[in-house]
């Protein structure tokens, strides 16, 4: 239960990066990628992602490609920010955030999270293109 625990805050600081910088900021340590790096090497495994498909992902172009759109789905599952029917927990999501960019991130999210598509996959797709596209200053995937 702690470990789940401790994976809530460090997504909550991760998307905390997605609002400041399209790379790992300076607070969020080595101590807490390797906190999370099971999930990341799990989905990544599941899905044949490689680190090249997120750098190129990171630098701005996301590609209509099952191995990141699906890998992307794996990660909002696995730290808990996806409901049951495939929704995107946005208050959740917004609660993890520090204060000052909750109102930013509220007003990206409602807007973003209601995209639609033919599966999990596409419609997670369809999500961080819209928010690559409303506001490529918050983007950012680990």
């Amino acid at each position: 239960m702690e470990n789940f625990i401790v994976k809530y805050i460090f997504f909550g600081i991760l998307l905390q990066a997605v609002f400041i910088t399209a790379k790992l900021p300076d607070f969020i340590t080595p101590d807490m990628v390797a906190m999370v790096a099971d999930d990341k090497a799990k989905c990544m495994g599941l899905h044949g992602t490689t680190e090249a498909l997120i750098d190129q992902v990171n630098e701005g172009t996301i590609v209509n490609d099952r191995a990141i759109t699906c890998y992307m789905h794996c990660l909002f599952e696995t730290f808990g920010v996806i409901d049951e029917d495939g929704e995107l927990e946005v208050e959740m999501l917004v609660g993890m955030f520090p204060e000052s960019i909750q109102d930013a991130g509220r007003e990206l999210f409602n807007k973003c999270a209601s995209q639609t598509g033919s599966d999990d996959c596409d419609k997670v797709f369809n999500i961080a293109k819209c928010v690559q596209q409303t506001r490529p200053d918050m983007w950012f995937m680990i």
